[in-house]
């Protein structure tokens, strides 16, 4: 029977999963010529396995993979990059929620939710189509369905979502730890070898060391802890238990660690996103002077971030200014480079090769809006536009400020950085924070904290001393 698993059982599944995957792929990678029909029985064997543990747990193992199986590693073969791990769990999950005879405990998905992501896969189809079909868009269409539009339109548990949300804060932990780690020794003691011995790049180039815990980059990195920072300080406001404000701030040393400006603007986009909105609503678990004192603290907090000695050296440094002036630049490539496609797009993923010829300086398009742009034209931009703000405002309503601040820092952080195309397993993460608010259900959704915890009679609100 499906249920609200205890936090040992994810990390227990998740942790054989990875060990499994990961040896997988060393093999796999290790003979490039190895036929893609090997593979069948070894996923059939893990979708057998997948099929044994609860539905309500698939989409928080998806996650878990995701973040600690590393996503560089799964580069090096193009069946595993495209249909990678978490791919096939959100598969799995898809196919047993659909097809389950329980359908009263699911939440219903909206008419309006369902027209949008239908026009989102047809613009892609048209795109793909008028494009000639490049093996390369395609395999990003797959993705972008899969992994974003259909978790938006499968309807999903209180339970799934609050397992989804435990593994968000719990992970957010378990990667601070590893990155605190990863920055007192000055290299990624875990990765660093495995990534040598497989000839992949040194990402390390910036003025000061950079934390990239599992993902493979700070810029990912500090995106999930902005992520659950969001979740957290949002869960705060939403349920009243004080004990959130403990993931959040571990979150923001997370943030640190990776010395990301953007993933720190996240976190003050995400406050700013939760607290306009609860402090107009009389329903939230905290008085409006509780609710300012926190957003005070938090706010204190980041600022302290801003002066530790590497952040300021990392905004000072030469390099930083570079980035920002690089940033600059691409606006004006992105624009030229859409011109040049009528506004409709080069085709998905694209922007790179669409950008080329506008582009001498070769800088990087760091802006997924930007991308969607250049690829997708002016109808894929607006309508990635209106997934954010459509899951945003269905938050709002049913006063779900835990998913609307994940969502914040999501929307606000892929602002600054490649994500969608560099990156076709991130796509998890906002298919993940669209699905939270897009079928965010009543107030009061089950808490991610110890079971024992639940039924205790709600706390009175209380100022932070």
């Amino acid at each position: 029977m499906s249920r609200t698993l205890p936090t040992w059982s994810f990390f227990a599944l998740a942790a054989v999963a990875t060990v499994a995957i990961t040896w997988l792929t060393l093999v796999i990678s290790s003979q490039p010529g190895l036929s893609a029909f090997t593979l069948v029985p070894l996923a059939a064997a893990a979708c057998i396995a997948l099929l044994l543990v609860p539905t309500d747990s698939l989409l928080a193992i998806a996650l878990i993979v995701y973040l600690f199986i590393p996503r560089t590693v799964l580069s090096l073969n193009d069946l595993l990059s495209t249909v990678t791990p978490s791919l096939a769990v959100v598969l799995v999950w898809a196919v047993r929620t659909v097809t389950s005879r329980d359908r009263s405990r699911v939440t219903a998905v909206g008419g309006g939710t369902q027209s949008l992501v239908a026009l989102s896969g047809l613009w892609l189809v048209v795109s793909v189509v008028t494009h000639r079909a490049q093996e390369s868009m395609i395999a990003w269409s797959l993705d972008f369905c899969i992994l974003l539009l259909l978790l938006m339109v499968v309807p999903s548990s209180p339970e799934a979502r609050s397992n989804l949300e435990k593994a968000f804060l719990w992970s957010s932990v378990i990667m601070v730890v590893l990155c605190a780690i990863e920055f007192a020794a000055g290299s990624n003691i875990l990765l660093d070898p495995l990534y040598r011995a497989l000839g992949l790049p040194e990402v390390q180039h910036w003025s000061v060391y950079r934390a990239t815990g599992t993902l493979g980059h700070p810029l990912y990195a500090g995106l999930f802890f902005s992520m659950a920072f969001g979740l957290a300080f949002g869960k705060r406001f939403q349920v009243g238990d004080n004990r959130y404000l403990w993931f959040a701030a571990a979150n923001i040393l997370g943030v640190l660690l990776t010395v990301s400006r953007n993933s720190l603007g996240a976190i003050a986009v995400a406050v700013a996103v939760v607290l306009i909105p609860s402090i107009f609503s009389r329903s939230t678990a905290l008085r409006s002077g509780s609710k300012i004192l926190i957003a005070a603290a938090v706010a204190v907090a980041a600022f302290a971030v801003t002066q530790a000695p590497v952040f300021q050296d990392r905004l000072t440094s030469d390099e930083a200014q570079g980035s920002t002036n690089a940033r600059d630049y691409i606006f004006g490539v992105a624009l030229q480079a859409a011109a040049d496609h009528s506004w409709l797009g080069a085709g998905p993923s694209t922007s790179i090769v669409a950008a080329a010829p506008f582009n001498p300086r070769g800088a990087i398009m760091e802006s997924a809006y930007l991308q969607t742009l250049t690829s997708l034209g002016v109808p894929g931009l607006i309508l990635l536009c209106l997934l954010i703000a459509g899951g945003a405002i269905r938050a709002i309503r049913t006063r779900s400020y835990g998913p609307l601040g994940l969502l914040a820092a999501y929307a606000f952080s892929i602002g600054f950085f490649n994500i969608l195309e560099s990156s076709r397993p991130s796509l998890l993460l906002g298919g993940l924070a669209l699905m939270l608010t897009w079928q965010s259900a009543t107030p009061g959704a089950p808490s991610m904290l110890p079971t024992s915890d639940r039924h205790r009679r709600p706390r009175p609100a209380a100022l932070i001393t």
